[in-house]
């Protein structure tokens, strides 16, 4: 992890997170996260690898390694390109490994300011990113999918989509020939303490919904439990047909002196 800034007259928001992931009833996990930090900003990320076991896990670590190698820029143009870089890289390795040509991934990316105290996200096809305040949900990601712009289209409900059988059918991924590109926040948001994320993998989501998620955080008194409850919720629902599940939480909290990183297991 890169170093922070030695010194600095400004509070620093404090941070807390942590991650968990889980192969399902999968043979293998495609799954991956990180998170870094470049002097006063952090990143977390979270990834679904596609294209079996071998090139799906391949192309969701070549997605994290190029968050922990880039610069952490919070403007959103140059975030874009980053993705698209990161896109291009997984595309020269299809080339050059025939056998990981049909490789790719999803990638949802947060980027805190901790001493700006602000935040800016990205995402590129069905992982997302959920945002809460006080506990209440403000703002979710939009995937990437053909389900998702059926439901935008007024043409299939919420509760439909959950049994829609192309439900997992993306128009955008890294690594892909994509039919939209990655999708940056138009600026970066003001954030303060109390403030928490979700970044997670679609078998989290697939398997909870959105009111399930917000009584989680609701009924949880740390990040770390808030992530083990919905581990816990995912594994206990699925009946022997769960998918690899990721998730990462970040807690703003009320310590405005420092930022701390809990390192996850």
């Amino acid at each position: 992890m890169r170093e922070p800034d030695a010194h600095s007259a400004e509070p620093a928001l404090a941070l807390v997170h942590h991650s968990q992931t889980d192969a399902g009833d999968r043979s293998y996990n495609e799954d991956a996260f990180c998170h870094v930090r470049d002097h006063h900003v952090v990143s977390f990320a979270v990834a679904d690898g596609m294209g079996g076991a071998a090139g799906g896990l391949r192309a969701s670590n070549l997605a994290m390694q190029a968050v922990r190698n880039a610069s952490l820029s919070m403007q959103p143009a140059v975030f874009q390109e980053q993705l698209l870089a990161m896109s291009g890289q997984i595309q020269a390795q299809q080339q050059a490994h025939p056998e990981y040509s049909r490789m790719s991934t999803t990638v949802v990316e947060l980027r805190i300011d901790t001493y700006r105290q602000r935040a800016i996200w990205a995402h590129w096809g069905d992982s997302r990113l959920y945002w809460f305040r006080a506990k209440e949900l403000v703002a979710v990601t939009s995937d990437h999918s053909v389900v998702q712009c059926l439901v935008n289209a007024g043409l299939l409900s919420q509760t439909d989509a959950q049994t829609y059988p192309k439900k997992n059918v993306l128009l955008g991924a890294v690594g892909t020939q994509s039919e939209v590109g990655p999708e940056v926040l138009e600026q970066a948001i003001d954030i303060s303490t109390g403030d928490a994320f979700l970044l997670c993998t679609d078998g989290i989501w697939n398997g909870l919904s959105t009111a399930d998620i917000e009584a989680s955080l609701q009924r949880s008194s740390c990040v770390q439990d808030w992530i083990s409850d919905l581990m816990a919720e995912v594994r206990k629902r699925g009946r022997g047909d769960n998918d690899n599940f990721t998730a990462t939480g970040v807690w703003i909290s009320d310590d405005g002196q420092s930022t701390l990183l809990l390192q996850s297991p």
